[in-house]
């Protein structure tokens, strides 16, 4: 390899938009003009946001990297103060209230960039699992484990609204299941739309969704139709997170409901780096929908661990 590609080399993997300008810019600008345009950019104040798509955006080029989608962690010490019996599968031991709670969640883009490089297509997978690890009475049992895949179409506007930010445009075809039978099963298809908007520190997002609708089952135990057709009393039509970035800490708050029942959940974490890429992490469930077997039952929940990737 030359000196010169090894240079160029160096510098898209430490300026991610010297990357973006040779990849999608426009063909006939010159280095110079390169040069001034990533100058402006580095100069220009980020948000939080800004900085996690730039990073993905050069993640995303490599061919051993996923990114994350939602926030990864595992929570070996999770107490819930409400556990839901009725759906216990291992009677007649007892189930613990204090279990692992953890969530894997990651994405890869499956296309090229559109639209000058504003928009693009990814496939996503989310898994959270309840273990009841301490629980040798029955065996250790992995009590739910919920898989979520996603088909995504993100876009970058670049709008300004106010002193805020359009970070990205979003529409999803969602999935989710708890892949069990008969009358434990729960599953449930939905079309998202998104958006997300940042100010500094701050970042504020939004979804609502439609749930497509399913033919009702002919009996109790039909391994056809909907398995939990009052899903959207407990989980409602979207969901708002708010999110705030200090110092390396992360404070997140996620809200979601049904105005028309007066059901709903409220989430809340803090994260703060320990060592390398590990961060402790803090963070409180209470309301309906924590997991989808769960999604009638309410959860008061306690929780603390460590974050391997945060929201920001």
């Amino acid at each position: 390899m030359s000196n010169t590609s090894w240079l160029l080399l160096a510098l898209t993997a430490s300026n991610p938009c010297i990357q973006e300008q040779l990849e999608h810019g426009a063909g006939d600008r010159t280095l110079d003009e390169v040069r001034a345009i990533c100058q402006l950019e580095m100069e220009r104040p980020r948000t939080s946001v800004e900085e996690r798509v730039m990073a993905e955006g050069v993640a995303s080029e490599e061919r051993f990297v996923l990114n994350a989608h939602y926030n990864n962690y595992i929570l070996p010490v999770s107490y819930n103060n409400r556990p839901n019996e009725a759906e216990w599968q291992y009677k007649p031991e007892s189930m613990d209230n204090l279990e692992v709670k953890f969530q894997l969640s990651v994405k890869v883009p499956v296309t090229p960039r559109w639209f000058d490089g504003k928009g693009q297509v990814f496939m996503a997978y989310t898994n959270q699992s309840w273990w009841q690890a301490y629980n040798k009475d029955a065996s250790a049992p992995f009590r739910e484990t919920n898989h979520m895949p996603e088909l995504i179409y993100f876009h970058r506007p670049g709008w300004q609204w106010g002193d805020w930010q359009v970070d990205s445009l979003s529409f999803a075809f969602n999935h989710q299941s708890n892949g069990q039978s008969g009358t434990q099963s729960r599953s449930w298809n939905r079309l998202i739309g998104g958006m997300t908007v940042s100010k500094g520190s701050w970042a504020i997002g939004g979804h609502l969704w439609h749930r497509l609708e399913e033919d009702p089952k002919a009996f109790p135990d039909d391994p056809r139709g909907d398995d939990n057709p009052d899903l959207t009393d407990y989980l409602g039509h979207g969901e708002l997170f708010i999110l705030h970035k200090r110092e390396q800490r992360n404070l997140s708050l996620r809200l979601r409901g049904n105005a028309s029942t007066g059901k709903g959940a409220v989430e809340a974490g803090w994260s703060f780096p320990l060592m390398a890429k590990l961060r402790g992490y803090v963070q409180v469930y209470y309301g309906y929908g924590e997991s989808l077997i769960d999604y009638n039952v309410k959860t008061e929940r306690v929780s603390l661990g460590f974050e391997f990737t945060p929201w920001l």
